[in-house]
């Protein structure tokens, strides 16, 4: 019986056929790892044979997924009034020329004179018939205060004098940004808010790590079929 079993195999006419299948495929797959984990960490040259890469794909859909749902960031009056524009801020105050002077020394018509007023006491101006809404506010006019009365000055002050909104906060900082600079010695614009360093760094980071854990397995995987590859060619070996 023995003998019987061994010609069989002598007399098989596709054993060396799978023996040589059985190493080139552990060749593709010894060979072809360093391409696959390439592709995996989005590695390679930069040409147009290598338009996809795998990696860069999948941490620019993680790091643009901000969609709706999260909310605006808070309006930072020291930030916008630092990139704010006192020349286009003088434009948009015509509207208020009307009512008010802005030169130094100017007289008071409808409303009380501008100049330094940035600082100056609320209801301030000596002689001038304010509003009891303004006589009664106290305090001085602080970029802060004066951003909340031209954003709305009915719902800011009501009952005052003054019926005016600036809703829009690049022209209203213009504004506040003029106003400023009508002084002898203007006040300092507040501090810009301190921003925190943005999510996307973090994200990227994970998907990065996350990149690089799945071409680790990607790796291991791949090495324990070429593992069974070699061991298939060993056992046709020997079993010849």
């Amino acid at each position: 019986m023995a003998d019987q079993n061994q010609g069989d195999q002598q007399g098989d006419p596709l054993l060396f056929n799978k023996i040589a299948g059985a190493i080139l495929a552990a060749m593709l797959l010894v060979f072809g790892l360093p391409q696959l984990a390439s592709a995996v960490m989005g590695g390679g040259h930069h040409g147009p044979s290598d338009e996809l890469h795998l990696a860069y794909c999948c941490v620019e859909l993680e790091t643009a997924s901000h969609g709706g749902g999260e909310e605006e960031p808070a309006f930072d009056l020291g930030a916008a009034l630092a990139a704010a524009n006192p020349a286009g801020g003088q434009r948009r105050s015509a509207i208020c020329a009307s009512c008010h002077t802005f030169e130094k020394g100017g007289a008071d018509s409808t409303g009380p004179h501008l100049w330094g007023i940035v600082g100056r006491d609320v209801g301030g101006v000596a002689g001038f018939n304010y509003t009891a809404a303004l006589q009664s506010a106290g305090g001085v006019w602080t970029y802060e205060r004066l951003d909340a009365y031209l954003k709305n000055s009915q719902e800011y002050l009501p009952g005052t004098a003054m019926v005016q909104r600036f809703p829009r906060d690049g022209q209203r900082v213009d504004i506040l940004a003029y106003l400023g600079s009508l002084a002898d010695n203007p006040v300092a614009y507040p501090a810009p808010a301190i921003v925190a360093a943005p999510e996307e760094h973090t994200m990227i980071e994970d998907g990065a790590e996350a990149v690089a854990n799945a071409a680790e397995g990607a790796v291991i995987e791949v090495g324990d079929v070429v593992d069974g590859a070699v061991e298939a060619v060993e056992n046709a070996v020997d079993g010849e």
